[in-house]
């Protein structure tokens, strides 16, 4: 048997088409009485609205700008059952440094306009070519943007159960001396948000003291190492309103023998700068506070963003106060756009370790500034051209929903078992387990 859903196949065993069918109603019923329009200020060429095949949708705007290039504004997220809600006022690179290993001075990619700098000034205009299976969106009648929705590979698998995930990618590119860069903004139908940034091109400098890089040839060139470091800018504006979230430091600590390991929870009252911390495996959650908005289980809404690639660290010289740490959150303030060479006109500070000056971040519209970094040691594969290296991290839903909001879209029928827990004395206790042998669709424990 089969039925579809806004576009979708679920094939469903004959033995379980009763249960499917009341199932499938429910679903249609939750997502035709909560589902509301998402009101975006922008239409035109600024707007992205796509819905992905699982019914999941994305909503927001884009504008070009001179330094930063693409910036994505007013994005909000609708699970396939539900309705949108709000995640990010705005979102952008807000600086691009590059470091060399033989001392030569840092160049900043984003904002040293003055010696061929900007990501938008450097933007490429592109062709139907360079957006295959896509759709290019212009700003001022360049093309700039490629808009595409793609497969992601599996969304969850266990056993019988799965679904194949997809993902919406806004693609940009701009090249930079001799660096060439692929800006990525991934948006994945389960919520979660992935800004990658692929870095291809000309090796930017070619020396001669192989202690500073790597030999490319017999005639004595080597190819100087260099860390770029990315700083994403994230505004977030969870639910209806922005100026009501708060963060927590997730840290997990192993006991004095190392057998066990607690969480520890901390609200950071005040404007603050953190490093990555892998051995307690430091992250960090953004959570709405004060609307009442919470997931099924009378959770608060929030996104989670845990550090992921952390081997490259880059602190830089003891002079770039703004290097010194991996992430900085800061109360919102409107002259405060870019992590170093921000303009002080308007009164704010040079950079971001000026921009934290004690003010509450707790209950207060909040901005997260996060960097990740790659020292590449060139190769002779490097040349002609760079191979292509992707670095960025994930943003992701925690407690969004109350359950996997894609794990209703094809539930087989099957008999689904708890594990039980063992007591000390080596006795099983499933007292509590109430879904053992029963079919997951209709198993209340589990969603």
């Amino acid at each position: 048997m089969r039925f579809r859903i806004k576009g979708l196949v679920h094939r469903v065993m004959p033995a379980a088409a009763p249960q499917a069918f009341a199932l499938i109603i429910s679903v249609l019923w939750f997502s035709t009485s909560v589902s509301s329009a998402h009101a975006a200020s922008c239409t035109g060429e600024a707007l992205v609205n796509v819905t992905l095949p699982s019914g999941a949708q994305w909503e927001l705007c884009w504008e070009l700008r001179d330094e930063e290039g693409v910036v994505i504004k007013e994005a909000a997220y609708k699970t396939p059952q539900g309705s949108f809600r709000n995640v990010l006022k705005e979102a952008s690179l807000a600086q691009i440094n590059v470091a060399y290993d033989d001392g030569t001075p840092s160049q900043r990619h984003v904002t040293d306009i003055a010696n061929g700098g900007g990501l938008g000034l450097n933007i490429h205009s592109l062709s139907p070519l360079d957006c295959i299976d896509g759709s290019l969106h212009a700003s001022a009648g360049n093309t700039v943007l490629c808009v595409k929705t793609k497969p992601r590979g599996y969304a969850y698998k266990s056993y019988a159960l799965l679904e194949q995930g997809h993902m919406l990618v806004l693609e940009s590119r701009a090249t930079v001396g001799l660096s060439s860069y692929i800006i990525h903004w991934r948006l994945y139908d389960d919520g979660s948000i992935e800004p990658s940034v692929g870095l291809t091109g000309l090796l930017p400098k070619i020396g001669s003291d192989p202690s500073y890089g790597w030999p490319l040839d017999q005639n004595n060139r080597v190819g100087v190492a260099f860390n770029t470091s990315y700083f994403w800018r994230l505004d977030f504006d969870l639910a209806a309103d922005g100026s009501n979230e708060s963060i927590e430091e997730f840290e997990v600590i192993s006991s004095a023998d190392r057998r066990t390991k607690s969480l520890s929870v901390t609200t950071l009252s005040s404007e603050t700068s953190r490093s990555v911390a892998p051995d307690v495996k430091r992250s960090w959650r953004i959570r709405d506070v004060s609307t009442g908005v919470t997931n099924a289980d009378g959770r608060s809404i929030s996104y989670h963003l845990s550090p992921m690639h952390t081997a490259h660290r880059y602190t830089g010289a003891a002079t770039e106060s703004w290097a010194q740490d991996d992430i900085y959150f800061t109360r919102f303030n409107t002259c405060e756009r870019f992590v170093v060479d921000n303009p002080t006109n308007e009164g704010c500070a040079d950079n971001v370790s000026g921009f934290i000056n004690g003010e509450s971040i707790d209950d207060e519209d909040v901005v997260l500034w996060y960097k990740v970094n790659y020292h590449h040691l060139p190769r002779s594969e490097d040349e002609p051209a760079v191979q292509i290296h992707w670095d960025g991290f994930i943003i992701a839903p925690r407690d969004w929903t109350a359950t996997n909001p894609l794990a209703a879209l094809s539930q087989p029928d099957l008999n689904y078992s708890i594990t039980s827990n063992n007591d000390s004395s080596g006795n099983t206790d499933s007292s509590n387990n109430k879904c053992v042998n029963a079919r997951l669709p209709f198993c209340p424990e589990l969603g």
